[in-house]
């Protein structure tokens, strides 16, 4: 199946720590002939959207050296903890293992009150609600990046511009995953869907989209230059390092 055209996705800057550096600038460069790469999706069903378009095109994996790994889950999130704890579901699951990249894709179900205790909630969408879903964002990261993954990509929200509902919160989402995610994440990057790349409800993408934005997931891993290297202590940079500076090889705008 041929891409017709790239698959846009948008840059954010990190304007605290170093403000003239993009977070993540791109995505890194050519894989070990000799080695795979571990890559798991973290996340809902938009997660599932990616480790399906890698997983029904084998001989791109194939071509580039990667071992696909799900643990996203349709229907999570990080608001209804109390219908499914996520972020312990990655912590304390042994049977997991590592990766050396993980794609983290979620949001779409969380856009909801968030249970503090029994018949008391915090509404969607006001300050206390922002700071609770940040705090949960960042232990997540943490959790992925102490015991998961090398590397975490997040992607943040499509605007999912026919879904009324998600796009009126799309940019208040995104301002906390991105404030919650980019001091630890490796990059951040925000798909860049029109509507006709959803189905029916402006959720989730289409097939032919989520092809392409598998094939643009496997571009940027393809050329990310720590995986060049035969030692894998230079693929993984040590704490409190920068973030990795990633070529961009698709279409970008700053925020």
């Amino acid at each position: 199946m041929r891409n017709s055209s790239p698959l846009r996705l948008a840059l954010f800057y990190h304007r605290g720590l170093r403000p003239a550096i993009p977070i993540l600038a791109a995505l890194l460069a050519a894989v070990s002939a000799h080695a795979a790469i571990t890559v798991a999706t973290v996340g809902d069903s938009l997660a599932d959207a990616i480790y399906l378009g890698m997983k029904l095109q084998p001989g791109l994996l194939k071509k580039s050296g990667i071992d696909l790994i799900r643990w996203s889950r349709p229907s999570i999130g990080l608001t209804r903890v109390d219908y499914f704890d996520y972020n312990s579901y990655l912590r304390d699951s042994s049977e997991l293992g590592t990766a050396d990249i993980c794609i983290v894709e979620l949001g779409a179900n969380d856009l909801q009150s968030i249970a503090i205790e029994k018949k008391k909630w915090i509404a969607v969408g006001t300050d206390a609600w922002q700071r609770v879903y940040g705090d949960r964002v960042q232990a997540l990261v943490s959790t992925l990046k102490t015991q998961r993954c090398g590397s975490v990509l997040w992607f943040l929200q499509p605007a999912n511009q026919t879904n009324k509902y998600l796009s009126h919160y799309h940019g208040m989402l995104n301002q906390v995953q991105f404030a919650g995610a980019s001091p630890e994440v490796t990059a951040a990057f925000e798909i860049l869907a029109s509507p006709k790349d959803y189905v029916s409800d402006g959720v989730h993408f289409n097939s032919a989209f989520c092809f392409k934005v598998a094939r643009a997931v496997v571009d940027m891993i393809s050329s990310w230059k720590p995986f060049t290297q035969a030692n894998c202590s230079t693929c993984h940079p040590p704490a409190n390092s920068p973030p990795a500076q990633v070529p961009a090889p698709l279409l970008l705008r700053k925020p």
